[in-house]
């Protein structure tokens, strides 16, 4: 992998295209997306988290709109409701799975002010997005999906990412697809990627990826279906070697989709636990495993800044209970290794020392 990146970023700056506001592999990429997702519009742009802001610009929400978001999810999706400006309302994480929104969740919050959602994979776990979409399409609320760690997954017979009526990649610094900064967001809707192309017009496009980013981004599409096999297959073995640990459960396997594993999510088991967790996390990170918590969640926020029927107790029980694994530690392309029995050899001296 790393021989290959090297070689698109040499052709780049041996050609000059590098410096070039629009050049041939920002063409290549767009299409790339374009043909992966099967989506005819394809917006390539600074990162993940403004491609969610693009998204939610494009549908002209007002002051008065709401959009729905898990209470457990990445902060730069709250902060962009809010930038737009919308409301924010949040869910807990669906009971039947860790991490992600659920259908039953979204119908108890869903009100009359309900434009938009935002739905996002995460920790390897897919949102059920075949009976989200359905229920969204029959009640006019526009779906954003965020698809930021979930780069080579599929729902059914369709890419992650290509479900909502927006979809958001990320190709952020340690992506499953990295150029350092970046994200791309894919539509089959015209008056969206309109409206996209309109907001970020400032002369030029205000918030581009660049030719050189692209460059770097190619080799790594290209070799996507390669990596994503390697490391879901490492997955599945990762998570059978955890089984025997009854203090804690894994991403569950979702066998009508292919999984992406950005972080591979790991969850105690009980209530909110943040000590347990550190001292887990801990003995992870002393034996060499790159890890770290989940995201913090939204529980703790003021209630002026949302609206939710819940007491966001689960949200906050998963954000104290949430480990992630990271991918290169399933499998590292650039080194063509991968540290599963390290990982099971940490959490075996974890379960006897700590648990």
């Amino acid at each position: 992998m790393y021989r290959a990146v090297e070689e698109s970023v040499n052709r780049s700056l041996q050609s000059m295209s590098w410096c070039s506001y629009q050049g041939e592999n920002l063409e290549k990429l767009t299409s790339w997306f374009s043909s992966s997702t099967d989506c005819t519009f394809v917006r390539l742009c600074s990162s993940g988290t403004l491609g969610v802001e693009l998204a939610l610009r494009s549908i002209q929400l007002t002051s008065d709109d709401e959009v729905l978001l898990s209470g457990y999810d990445y902060p730069g999706n709250f902060k962009s409701i809010e930038d737009i400006p919308a409301k924010v309302v949040l869910c807990n994480p669906s009971s039947s799975r860790r991490w992600t929104l659920g259908l039953e969740e979204i119908e108890q919050i869903a009100a009359p002010n309900t434009k938009a959602m935002v739905i996002t994979h995460l920790h390897g776990e897919l949102a059920p997005m075949p009976e989200i979409m359905d229920w969204a399409k029959r009640r006019g609320i526009i779906v954003i999906e965020d698809a930021c760690q979930s780069h080579g997954a599929t729902i059914g017979n369709r890419a992650a990412g290509a479900w909502g009526h927006l979809g958001v990649f990320s190709l952020g610094g340690s992506k499953l697809i990295s150029a350092g900064r970046g994200g791309v967001v894919v539509t089959d809707d015209e008056l969206f990627s309109q409206r996209m192309k309109v907001f970020c017009g400032r002369g030029n496009d205000a918030f581009a990826l660049s030719e050189i980013q692209a460059a770097m981004a190619l080799p790594q599409c290209e070799l996507l279906g390669e990596t994503h096999a390697k490391r879901s297959a490492s997955a599945d073995r990762l998570r059978s070697r955890l089984a025997r640990y009854s203090w804690m459960e894994v991403v569950p396997y979702q066998p009508e989709s292919s999984q992406a594993f950005y972080k591979f999510g790991i969850c105690l088991k009980g209530g909110a636990n943040k000590p347990l967790r550190d001292r887990v996390l801990a003995k992870l990170i002393e034996h060499g495993i790159e890890a770290g918590t989940g995201f913090a969640g939204f529980a703790n926020r003021s209630r002026k800044r949302f609206r939710t029927v819940d007491t966001l107790d689960s949200t906050q029980r998963v954000a104290d209970n949430t480990i992630v694994i990271h991918h290169t530690m399933l499998y590292d392309p650039f080194t063509e290794t991968d540290g599963l029995e390290a990982i099971v050899s940490a959490l075996d001296r974890a379960n006897q020392e700590i648990v």
